[in-house]
């Protein structure tokens, strides 16, 4: 008899994972895998445990000194040696992987070679590319902090990232296109991502609540606009869908922000019944958030088990650090690595476990607990 039921435990966990498992759409020309249906479920767990997905955890603090003090981190980089944080008002900060802070990456202000509010920022090889607020186009960097050159363009790159091969590839928002450019930044690809973009966008986009329209992943480049049901893969300078979103209550093209005529709070009203997707891809996991178009308490994640095609819901959107810390993390950063996610933890949460409130029925791992004792409250934040 427990041998019956051991059996019929297994079979029912194989029948759970096929029906949970979403279909790979084949081309009907030469049966070729196009794209993957992501398919959402509708219930789920509480909290995601880091455990799941991941077999270690570090905890990064950041060195804090009189020239690297931070307010916040908006974006970040990172390789096997050395961590680029975008810090909002500091600039770009260089940091050793252990947390040891390097140099400043040029410096804010108007004068030549000096940038304002930064609005992204990407590596290729050995060159560091910023776009920001006052320059049509890109500043470069070296990775010893010296300025190389500014490069003008007809329009302002807000949205950009690098392809596996190297190019720059950056998101027109206002002409619904992507242009590809070589190393030299002549002469771009024009990918069309979009259709039917209106005049209005233009006056009205800045408003919306999105973060990014790029993600990389091992495939390549992901393009997605918040509005279609398609993710865009993007290699040399062509697109191909690579995944579909099974989502009902996406913002509809007519209901977007473009017509509005300013009425900011109608559109509030009406868009917070809506809801988009963010995708953090890896190599062998895929970490999907799904938001309100305006702030409210909407929110999902999902892991996409990306070999097996599974997805599992998850009603918080933050995760459990079951491995080291036994605390919750927050914010998703997405770090141009395969093997890598990384978070922060929220509202100063790490110091305050580290010193006073460790569960004695699920204690912190001595190392972290050690290595947390030399944090202050008023140093740079601390990433996991």
């Amino acid at each position: 008899i427990p041998f019956a039921i051991l059996i019929i435990a297994l079979l029912s966990i194989k029948c759970s994972s096929n029906k949970n498992a979403n279909p790979k759409i084949k081309s009907e020309v030469n049966n070729k895998i196009v794209a993957q249906m992501l398919n959402f479920p509708k219930s789920g767990e509480d909290i995601l445990k880091i455990s799941y997905f991941a077999d270690t955890v570090i905890y990064v603090p950041f060195e804090t000194t009189p020239e690297s003090l931070m307010d916040r981190i908006l974006q970040l980089w990172l390789n096997d040696s050395l961590i680029i944080v975008n810090c909002d008002k500091a600039g770009l900060l260089m940091f050793r992987i252990d947390g040891k802070f390097i140099r400043k990456i040029g410096k804010p202000g108007r004068g030549p070679g000096e940038y304002g509010l930064i609005f992204d920022f990407d590596v290729s090889r050995d060159t560091i590319y910023v776009s920001c607020s006052g320059r049509s186009g890109f500043l470069r960097y070296t990775f010893d902090g010296k300025f190389c050159d500014a490069i003008l363009l007809k329009y302002q790159p807000a949205f950009f990232s690098t392809t596996s091969d190297q190019k720059l590839a950056c998101y027109e928002q206002h002409e619904g296109k992507l242009y590809v450019y070589n190393k030299g930044l002549q002469k771009p690809d024009t990918i069309i991502v979009e259709y039917g973009v209106t005049q209005g966008r233009y006056r009205w986009m800045h408003y919306e609540t999105v973060q990014t329209y790029l993600q990389k992943s091992p495939s390549g480049l992901l393009f997605y606009d918040y509005i279609s049901d398609t993710v865009w893969n993007i290699t040399g300078n062509k697109k191909e869908p690579a995944y579909i979103l099974n989502l009902n209550n996406r913002l509809p093209r007519d209901k977007h922000i473009e017509y509005s005529n300013g009425n900011f709070k109608g559109w509030d009203e009406m868009a917070k019944n809506y809801s988009f997707v963010q995708l953090f891809p890896l190599s062998s996991w895929m970490f999907i958030i799904q938001k309100a178009w305006v702030p409210s308490p909407t929110y999902t994640l999902y892991v996409n088990n990306i070999k097996t095609g599974e997805i599992k819901r998850y009603n918080k959107p933050f995760f459990y650090d079951d491995i080291a810390s036994k605390q919750y993390l927050w914010t998703f950063f997405f770090p141009y690595s395969e093997d890598f996610l990384v978070a922060i933890g929220a509202s100063g949460i790490i110091q305050v476990v580290a010193r006073t409130e460790i569960n004695p029925a699920d204690p912190a791992s001595p190392a972290f607990i050690t290595q947390m004792k030399t944090v202050k409250d008023d140093d740079n934040p601390v990433i996991a």
